[in-house]
């Protein structure tokens, strides 16, 4: 059951963030001549809590990144005094499965390893709602949206489209329980920075395919500061004047920069880039304030961190390729 005292869930969490993987850490395991011992070095750090001896033997990195992730995420949910608003950071897990299954039902594939625990749905539910089309258990919001799917597949598969109308589904979603809840911090600002950074990236992507402006708006989030309208309504701006005119709203500066820097490289990445560095410098700064769910949220995406940082690196290891040493939220 969720606690309802802030002060327990970060008294807790201050407990469970001593044992966060340092840059130095992960720097060691980055460094080590093989994967073998790269696993050797991971698990010195005592980064495997709970993890059966089975697992450990069979060396399966990503399956022990997944049972690490799956218990931050129960252990969060039994510490947070808002079980709502923390439940938003863990939607964009709920979002890949709803995928992940729709695209196997229509292959006729299993989902099997590619589905992730600690969603804030359980992987049963959506398990069975996907397989049997019935959503009236989900919220509202995804109900709609996924009955509004499986209506459009009916007249023809468009991967692309119920791709983007999930993850529209998963903003509309933090749009509703942010205006809800009133919430007007940390949490407001991560989602509407987030939400915009995904439409200029949309935006800049549609420019490059040629599309419609009608394709553009069907990829389009809720929950940013800028109107949707400013996207859609610069199609055909010059490329060297389009910051300019992102340049609206709480986020218009962040974006303008990021989309300047992407004009000057012709690099779609330094605007994902961009998207991380000032997502995670909004966790980082709330992270340490004892009136918030800061550091709640703060550990929640550390350890998300740690999971990325993890997989690029024992990616890189065993795809016999160099990579740059992660960033880590600490």
């Amino acid at each position: 059951m969720p606690q309802s005292s802030l002060e327990f869930a970060i008294g807790s969490i201050s407990v469970l963030s001593t044992h966060l993987l340092t840059q130095a850490q992960l720097r060691r395991i980055m460094e080590a001549p093989t994967v073998k011992e790269a696993q050797a070095a991971l698990l010195e750090t005592g980064y495997a809590e709970g993890v059966s001896e089975a697992l450990l033997q069979e060396g399966e990195i990503d399956k022990i990144i997944r049972e690490q992730m799956q218990l931050s995420r129960k252990r969060i949910m039994e510490l947070t005094p808002d079980r709502e608003l923390i439940s938003l950071f863990l939607l964009p897990v709920d979002t890949h499965n709803l995928k992940t299954l729709l695209k196997a039902r229509l292959l006729g594939t299993d989902a099997g390893e590619f589905l992730r625990e600690g969603g804030a749905f359980s992987l049963e539910l959506l398990k069975d709602a996907v397989s049997t089309k019935y959503y009236d258990d989900l919220p509202e919001v995804y109900k709609n949206t996924m009955n509004k799917i499986e209506a459009d597949l009916v007249r023809g598969t468009d991967p692309l489209q119920f791709s983007a109308q999930i993850d529209g589904a998963m903003f509309k979603e933090i749009a509703k329980v942010l205006q809800e809840k009133n919430q007007q911090g940390f949490i407001k600002d991560y989602f509407s920075l987030w939400a915009d950074f995904l439409n200029t990236q949309s935006l800049v992507r549609a420019r490059l395919m040629k599309w419609d402006v009608d394709k553009l708006r069907l990829v389009l989030v809720e929950a940013g500061a800028i109107d949707l309208k400013t996207f859609s309504e610069n199609m055909e701006t010059p490329a060297e004047q389009l910051a300019a005119k992102l340049n609206t709203g709480k986020n218009g500066s962040a974006i303008a920069q990021a989309v300047n820097e992407y004009v000057q490289t012709n690099d779609l990445s330094v605007i994902v880039n961009r998207m991380n560095t000032n997502l995670l410098e909004i966790l980082r700064k709330e992270k340490s304030n004892c009136e918030s769910l800061g550091p709640v949220v703060g550990y929640l995406m550390a350890r998300d961190a740690e999971a990325r940082a993890l997989r690029v690196i024992f990616g890189a290891k065993q795809g016999g390729f160099e990579a740059q040493v992660p960033e880590l939220l600490i």
